[in-house]
């Protein structure tokens, strides 16, 4: 940056009579060699307090960091105190420079108070100096580049505005951090000055930026991995000859941590091996382990005691095939299911799963046996995930005595999620809606139409307060409800549903007292949590909610309730204790659960 003026320090006027700043600071040193000659050996302590008056916190805070006299503070020599007070005149325009004040009127006064130092230094910044003009200018192949074109549009600087000297160093770099995320590596400053006509009490800001060409991708290359290079090549999506973006390098990162394959994936340019504006682009991978076990436990009342086993194959082969299985036990149902998953072209966006799952219950609303398999395809579409699916569900229950159904399930599912982080949520969305269904006509027992809306929404207010909120929306369509299989009707109660109850406690009774299911659901909740101490926080809540057949008007059921919530390094841990409103089974449940929330 060039500066067109002789001592950025001081205003033009001063520069003509530079004799005085130099006659000060030798009768400084004189006066300091003097009184260091005949009588500083008393061990008298001289403690210096300095208040600086009439500026605004940024600039006083500048000035502050500047001063030799704030930093000596704590000085026991006279001499020291005095040529840094000295000093001060200098040092504070030198600090209101940056920001574009070159004429201030300054107060400046040193005394000497009960054994110690008091500098009151009163500052009046003055006008600031303004920007008559700010030409900025993209040549080369990116000054047609809309994304470039933002650059010119919303330069922070405009004619009229006071000069800042770190926002336009600022600026400046961030001009150069943008020509490389763009693919302009030889991107150069023709000119870059601000131009100070300090007569005139004027300045003029240059930026011209050549741009250069745009460099496109060349060879993607990875190390050596136990998957098939040419599986690896799907996840990257970035075509030889495209143009360069490091978004696209940061998304492929992503995409490859993402795939549960690799625990670490490093991508970046090879800036060195560009040649003819194609630059190629390295990977480096390191394998996660190809076996996974877990294992987690809990408990509710509703439940009892909980336990979850579940065994992952990353990679069974070199093509990314992968499965997974996991048991769950409790008093009131056990599950086991299985999932094979075969990447597509896209392998992120894009699966095929074989999945079966056995899972018997006993739950408030019955006992229910469930033979489960399928074919589901996985997809991003219009920034959802995407599930279709094709069950053979086979369930006998008991509901006025014992019954076999066989649906033939196809299903479309939709899900939405926003989140700020994935494991430890503090603000996010999810938004998911199902729709499933079965014919008579079509090797099923029932004809029904089945639709499932839910919603969550997580929100933090000042850090350390929460607000949690979610709902849920149910209907089936069907002419003949009761020959609908239990897990195909709806039911509240629950920890994901109306706490304060038992799972499946909320529905419609028959003459023997069982609970039928509805055919409407709708639940909400909302909870309010406050961290107390580092990761340890309270919670209370209030859910309410019914599963329903008809629609007339009754009272749902009701739950409100306290817990204690710890932001731990494997996952959210909670604990609630909830109390029934409207009449329930229990006189209050239990809850307790480990993992995100969203």
């Amino acid at each position: 940056m060039r500066m067109n003026f002789p001592r950025a320090g001081y205003p033009a006027q001063r520069l003509t009579d530079g004799a005085r700043p130099v006659a000060r600071r030798v009768r400084a040193v004189l006066v300091a060699c003097l009184l260091g000659a005949i009588g500083c050996d008393n061990g008298w302590a001289a403690p210096v307090t300095v208040t600086i008056s009439g500026l605004e916190p940024p600039l006083a805070q500048n000035v502050r960091a500047r001063l030799t006299l704030v930093q000596d503070a704590d000085s026991t020599d006279p001499a020291r105190v005095r040529y840094a007070h000295d000093l001060a005149e200098g040092e504070i325009r030198a600090a209101l420079e940056p920001f574009g004040y070159y004429r201030p009127r300054l107060d400046l006064r040193l005394d000497q108070r009960d054994g110690g130092w008091i500098a009151s230094y009163r500052v009046d910044p003055g006008e600031p100096l303004r920007l008559t003009t700010v030409d900025l200018r993209l040549g080369g192949e990116g000054q047609d580049d809309p994304a470039l074109q933002t650059l010119l549009t919303d330069y922070p600087l405009k004619p009229g505005d006071r000069l800042d000297h770190a926002l336009y160093d600022r600026t400046r770099r961030s001009w150069q951090n943008r020509m490389n995320e763009r693919g302009y590596f030889d991107a150069r400053f023709s000119q870059h000055q601000l131009r100070i006509n300090l007569e005139r009490y004027t300045a003029e800001l240059i930026l011209h930026l050549e741009t250069g060409p745009r460099y496109r991708y060349g060879a993607l290359t990875f190390n050596e991995t136990p998957l098939n290079p040419a599986l690896l090549q799907r996840f990257g999506n970035l075509p030889a000859g495209d143009p360069y973006q490091a978004a696209s390098l940061l998304e492929l990162q992503k995409n490859l941590l993402n795939s549960g394959f690799f625990a670490q994936a490093d991508v970046e340019p090879v800036l060195d091996q560009r040649a003819d504006t194609h630059i190629p682009v390295r990977v480096q991978l390191g394998m996660n382990r190809r076996n996974r076990y877990q294992a987690g436990a809990g408990y509710g009342v509703d439940t009892g005691p909980r336990l979850t086993l579940g065994y992952r194959n990353r990679y069974i082969n070199r093509y990314g095939h992968s499965f997974q299985s996991t048991l769950r036990l409790s008093l009131i149902r056990s599950e086991l299911d299985a999932l094979y998953t075969i990447p597509l072209q896209d392998p992120v966006r894009e699966q095929w799963g074989l999945s079966a799952r056995l899972r018997d219950e006993d739950t408030e609303a019955g006992q229910s046996r469930i033979e489960v398999a399928g074919l589901k395809r996985s997809r991003i579409r219009w920034g959802l995930r995407e599930v279709m699916s094709l069950d053979f569900h086979r369930e006998t229950f008991d509901i006025d005595g014992t019954r076999t159904a066989f649906l033939l399930l196809p299903g479309l599912g939709y899900t939405w999620v926003d989140a700020d982080n994935s494991v430890d949520t503090r603000n996010g969305m999810r938004l998911g809606l199902s729709v499933t269904g079965a014919a008579r006509t079509a090797l099923s027992d029932a004809t029904f139409l089945r639709f499932l809306l839910d919603a969550k929404g997580i929100r933090t207010i000042h850090d350390d307060n929460r607000l949690i909120a979610r709902a849920q929306l149910g209907y089936i369509a069907t002419d003949r409800f009761s020959r609908l299989p239990l897990t195909q009707r709806f039911y509240a109660g629950g920890n994901n549903s109306v706490r304060g109850y038992r799972l499946n406690e909320i529905s419609p009774l028959n003459a023997r007292g069982q609970h039928l299911g509805g055919q409407f659901l709708l639940t909400t909740s909302l909870e309010y949590e406050r961290t107390l101490w580092r990761n340890w926080g309270a919670a209370v809540f209030y859910d309410a909610g019914s599963a329903f057949s008809a629609l007339r008007p009754h009272t749902p059921a009701q739950g409100a309730g306290l817990g204690v919530r710890w932001r731990s390094p494997f996952g959210p841990v909670r604990f609630d204790v909830a109390l029934p409103l409207v009449q329930g089974l229990d006189p209050f449940q239990v809850y307790f659960m480990v993992g995100p929330e969203l």
